[in-house]
């Protein structure tokens, strides 16, 4: 059950990506980002000569980097709703369970997020709860959606040629 809701979750969160968030535009924004870098090194070599133009192409650097924000926070504004149903719906099936997997997941003896040492595994354990398996499973299938996707694109680009 753990694992069929992870793998709708991914499908339908890499689905959402592919509706919501424009590839080529994304990709755009990265390049043109690079290049104002590039021209903001250059210029900052004379930093009081060109005062003006740093400011400007500050200004359009953060414009740009604050719509590509705003493009991933609506893909979150889809997904975050779907992924506290789907721990919701799995909690009340299995909350203060162990359950068993099908593959072995890292253990954690007393994992704490403020001590870094306990975040290293100590073994693997095929005995597990519902919340670890939850995580490591949507790692994983959404990890062979993005192979999916990339096998897609390629036959897609590859038949338009």
């Amino acid at each position: 059950m753990i694992l069929a809701t992870t793998i709708v979750l991914a499908a339908v969160t890499k689905f959402l990506q592919r509706k919501l968030v424009d590839k080529k535009q994304m990709k755009r924004y990265q390049d043109e980002a690079k290049e104002m870098q590039l021209r903001l090194k250059e210029l900052m070599k004379e930093a009081e000569k060109n005062k003006s133009k740093i400011d400007e192409l500050q200004t359009t650097m953060l414009k740009n980097s604050t719509e590509m924000m705003n493009k991933n926070m609506k893909l979150s504004l889809f997904t975050a709703p779907a992924f506290i149903v789907c721990f919701w719906f799995l909690s009340t099936l299995y909350g203060g369970q162990f359950i068993e997997s099908f593959i072995a997941l890292p253990k954690f003896i007393g994992f704490n997020i403020f001590n870094p040492a306990s975040w290293v595994p100590v073994g693997l354990t095929m005995q597990t709860g519902y919340y670890k398996a939850f995580f490591f499973y949507y790692f994983g299938a959404s990890m062979v959606m993005g192979l999916v996707e990339k096998v897609y694109d390629y036959f897609k680009k590859k038949k338009l040629n």
